[in-house]
């Protein structure tokens, strides 16, 4: 706890502007207690997510990568594991998408940037709040247009023992939800997502996290 403590202030003492970092590792609470972690890595102008979900009984992996370009995150792939195997995947190029389960993979056309959930997420962190639009996300199944980020307010969290501040924003598509906190003290670390698409739910909630480990004393 006390590593933990240490480095959120020594991240807090830092966090002028959110600089796409070469690795960071965040751990998170998901629904019922469910243990889940967000990692990001970056080598050159290339970079790798992995979301892990460890639900008992069914293991969720999510990956995705692609490269950097002037502060952005083009992903060229993204993949939803279930227990060891592929259960969707999207591979992007430019504005053509293939992507489907493994026995209905097709092509559809993107009218806007598209990405999938976390490289959203990770690039909503970097770009201070802001993201390209108009927007498209995927879940490896389907394409899900987005016309708007709203900012939703803020509110304080308590990551580990630290409390910081965390500014909120919604996207929407009819029905679908998703709602991202960034906490603004820590590099604007998503510190709270919640994702209603496709009738699909999840809610994680940061409890720590390291940015650069080999910076960190």
């Amino acid at each position: 706890m006390k590593r933990l403590t240490a480095l959120l202030c020594l991240l807090a003492a830092h966090a002028v502007c959110a600089e796409i970092p070469q690795s960071a590792r965040a751990e998170y609470k998901a629904s019922l207690g469910i243990p889940a972690t967000l990692s990001f890595e970056r080598e050159g102008e290339g970079y790798r997510i992995v979301a892990k979900i460890n639900v008992p009984l069914y293991k969720m992996r999510f990956e995705s990568g692609g490269t950097i370009d002037g502060g952005q995150l083009k992903p060229s792939y993204y993949r939803d594991i279930r227990n060891g195997k592929e259960y969707a995947s999207a591979q992007f190029s430019g504005s053509r998408v293939w992507l489907g389960k493994p026995d209905g993979k097709h092509t559809e056309t993107a009218h806007g940037t598209v990405m999938d959930l976390f490289s959203l997420t990770w690039q909503l962190a970097f770009g201070n709040g802001k993201l390209p639009m108009p927007l498209v996300i995927t879940n490896g199944k389907k394409l899900y247009p987005i016309s708007r980020l709203t900012p939703a307010g803020g509110k304080e969290m308590t990551i580990g023992s630290l409390k910081t501040r965390t500014q909120t924003y919604t996207l929407r598509h009819g029905n679908d939800t998703i709602l991202l906190a960034l906490a603004r003290d820590l590099n604007n670390m998503p510190a709270l997502i919640r994702y209603n698409v496709g009738g699909k739910k999840y809610s994680l909630t940061l409890k720590a996290v390291e940015i650069n480990p080999q910076n960190v004393p």
